[in-house]
């Protein structure tokens, strides 16, 4: 790698370079001197001194009232170098820790099959907090088969609660004193062929499909959990209650 593309690596701009590289050999020169050398105005120059000053490659020294301008020792880059390689290594836990959490908060993950369902459905029950779910609880049955009475009876034992509109449905359990103090239920006819079920859950939203290829996903995001929760406020606002 040449020169010139390796000052550019550290950060030079192309004017910055070729006045460091004309005055590294003149030693201290006044600002007519380095101008002569090179093709700019002579502002320009100054300009560009200005800056490698405060990035530490140009000294200045006054002799009898007249500024002269001295590149420093290129040993400097690499000490600045070094410099900044303690400043990012001491920033590093702190930056570590942010990617930590934003890797934490936002993510998706995707299953297949009925034990990919399995594992989207053990999450959404995993903590008891309040859950909100709406789909086609009869297509769910159809497909997954126990697999929807095997998770809601893993709700009711952690005493979940949830409130939930889905397709008109009756069950056993619907109508059990355990289920209904925890279950906030409401009907809406035209979840029968929705085509997903959806579970909105703290700050994941987890859904699964009803039709084709079996297919769970898991999103964790504070964002895409409150929009969804005003996708079901509206599903469960024209919802009717279930008469169980």
């Amino acid at each position: 790698m040449e020169t010139e593309e390796i000052l550019h690596e550290f950060g030079l701009s192309d004017r910055e370079i070729k006045v460091y590289i004309t005055l590294l050999p003149l030693g201290a020169v006044n600002l007519q001197e380095i101008a002569s050398r090179l093709d700019f105005p002579r502002t320009t120059v100054y300009n560009t001194l200005h800056y490698l000053m405060r990035k530490g490659l140009v000294a200045t020294i006054v002799k009898k009232g007249i500024t002269a301008f001295e590149a420093a020792d290129p040993q400097k880059l690499l000490d600045t170098l070094n410099q900044r390689k303690k400043l990012l290594e001491s920033a590093l836990p702190s930056l570590q820790a942010l990617k930590k959490t934003i890797t934490e908060s936002s993510g998706v993950e995707i299953y297949e099959g009925t034990k990919g369902l399995f594992t989207v459905l053990s999450d959404v029950f995993k903590v008891k907090q309040k859950t909100y779910y709406f789909g086609s609880y009869s297509m769910s049955v159809e497909r997954l088969k126990h697999l929807p009475e095997h998770f809601r009876t893993i709700r009711m034992e952690r005493k979940i609660p949830a409130q939930i509109v889905i397709d008109p449905y009756d069950e056993k359990m619907f109508h059990e004193k355990q289920y209904k103090k925890i279950t906030e239920m409401r009907f809406l006819s035209s979840m029968k062929k929705f085509p997903l079920m959806i579970f909105i859950y703290g700050k994941k939203v987890a859904m699964y499909t009803l039709e084709g290829e079996l297919i769970g996903i898991i999103i964790s995001n504070q964002q895409v959990a409150a929009s969804m929760k005003l996708v079901f406020d509206t599903y469960w606002s024209i919802a009717k209650p279930a008469k169980i």
